[in-house]
């Protein structure tokens, strides 16, 4: 909430949000407040990915999501409909079974080497994808600016899994170069992206997308590429792709029926209709 009202604060420049408004945030302390308790969780996200699986750990911040909506009811006004209870809700819920099914069937080992390299592959390839469109849309909706973030702060704490392991375990030789690079780089672009979704739109729309995007993605690493969920029985793994499914659909909703959102929306469309009538009397 602090972020979005420093960019919404700074955010003036007509092509968005832009390398000028990021260096105007860093003097801005409504912005370095966010900025304070963003460290303070992410600290504390590091020492939860040192001790436990990716997969158990990531979808816990679903809890955001229930708390930024009570904090925009209470200090921005925001009108709770009934529409966005119930995504809210089957958001949360979704993402809870998620967690209690991961916590039972997760494990966790030691990759260190080559084995730990595919996680940064991935990492790039995202960063190289979501950088491209960011420079070549002018304006990128919301949406995509979510699912960018999203998709690279779970590279961001499935690496950092990795490397603490490396670190804790095998000592600070066993540490990859390449990963910790990777995670750098992943951190700086989905960086980016969070304070361009906070100047593309409601604050709400930006936890809701990466309280979802962002775990169900570490999830998909934790097993697949690191083997958290090896030997999961089918009927488990169709349990937690149906809630993450369902979890999806829930944000995608939220985004479509947000107050804010649609607010935004009939303004482009009055913007639209001045422009179409002024030209049509030229």
């Amino acid at each position: 909430m602090y972020q979005h009202r420093g960019v919404a604060d700074e955010d003036d420049h007509p092509a968005g949000f832009r390398l000028g408004t990021f260096l105007r945030l860093l003097r801005n302390r409504t912005w370095l407040l966010g900025l304070l308790c963003l460290g303070l969780g992410t600290v504390a996200n590091v020492v939860a990915l040192s001790l436990a699986p990716v997969m158990v750990v990531q979808p816990i911040g679903a809890v955001s999501l229930l708390i930024s909506i009570l904090l925009a009811a209470s200090y921005r006004g925001l009108r709770i409909t009934r529409r966005i209870s119930l995504a809210v809700a089957v958001c949360a819920l979704s993402v809870a079974a998620f967690v209690a099914v991961s916590a039972r069937i997760a494990s966790t080992r030691l990759h260190v080497g080559e084995e730990s390299h595919p996680v940064a592959w991935i990492a790039f390839a995202l960063s190289a994808v979501f950088l491209v469109v960011v420079l070549a849309w002018r304006r990128p909706p919301q949406l995509l600016l979510v699912l960018g973030a999203g998709l690279l702060f779970a590279c961001v704490a499935t690496t950092t899994h990795l490397v603490s392991n490396q670190l804790f375990q095998a000592g600070p030789g066993a540490v990859s170069l390449l990963n910790l690079v990777a995670l750098v780089v992943a951190a700086a672009i989905g960086t980016w992206f969070v304070q361009a979704a906070y100047s593309a739109g409601p604050p709400e729309m930006v936890i809701a997308g990466l309280t979802v995007v962002d775990p169900i993605f570490a999830v998909v690493l934790g097993s697949v590429v690191l083997g958290e969920a090896a030997g999961a029985p089918p009927p488990v793994v169709l349990l937690m792709s149906a809630s993450g499914v369902v979890a999806c659909a829930a944000v995608v909703v939220l985004s479509r029926y947000h107050p804010d959102v649609n607010e935004r929306e009939r303004a482009r469309r009055a913007s639209r209709a001045v422009f179409a009538a002024t030209g049509s009397r030229v």
